[in-house]
């Protein structure tokens, strides 16, 4: 039986057929069917339905529309809620079984700025003992709170490893110029090449060569 994009077949509260884990392999969605997670829980005065039915909903819904985001879910499955649309408090729910069964990758608003959760924890992730070694536009970037460049950087150095976060190249001087955010400093001037990711290599070899100066 061939895998279904208009599956509407899924009530709330009832098991995950085995169909539905087949198109969840073929449409490439990596999630848990079904997984214990008793960390994870829903306030009951807002939701109808467990954090696992919520999942195989979303789940579903993936799997028709191969998008989503947490609105227009909460519309289409207005009878998960017990009240019209989404509050804060449930708009972060969702969010947290969206991160949990892995189905962020499908979701319209994945790292856009003020609009996902995982967004915010990249100010988590990047703490000021790792931004004060950085090339100075990184760090300029981080005063103005421009998150997703500081974050591109340290994910192709390998410091952080944000979830579901794909970043093609570490942020080029050029870019960094256009944006305002270049602040050269004698460790940039010495770079090989105008990339930030060649900052840590120039700031070494000058390093180096003082100290066998000083010999």
């Amino acid at each position: 039986m061939p895998c279904r994009r208009n599956l509407r077949v899924i009530p709330a509260c009832t098991p995950q057929t085995d169909e539905l884990k087949r198109c969840v392999v073929e449409q490439g969605i990596e999630s848990l069917m079904p997984s214990e997670l008793p960390e994870l829980t829903l306030n009951e005065s807002e939701w109808y339905a467990t954090p696992e039915q919520v999942a195989e909903e979303l789940t579903s819904f993936v799997i028709e529309f191969d998008a989503f985001t947490p609105e227009w879910f909460a519309e289409v499955k207005f009878h998960l809620l017990k009240k019209e649309g989404l509050t804060q408090e449930t708009r972060d729910e969702l969010c947290e079984v969206a991160i949990h069964y892995k189905v962020c990758p499908k979701c319209n608003h994945l790292y856009k700025a003020k609009q996902c959760l995982l967004w915010y924890r990249l100010f988590k992730l990047v703490t000021w003992n790792m931004v004060e070694r950085a090339p100075p536009c990184i760090r300029y970037a981080y005063a103005k709170k421009n998150i997703k460049t500081v974050a591109n950087y340290f994910s192709k150095i390998n410091l952080i490893s944000p979830p579901f976060y794909q970043v093609r190249s570490a942020p080029s001087c050029r870019a960094m110029q256009r944006w305002g955010y270049c602040k050269p400093d004698d460790y940039c001037n010495a770079m090989e090449r105008e990339n930030t990711l060649y900052y840590n290599a120039a700031r070494d070899k000058i390093k180096i060569s003082k100290d066998l100066s000083r010999e």
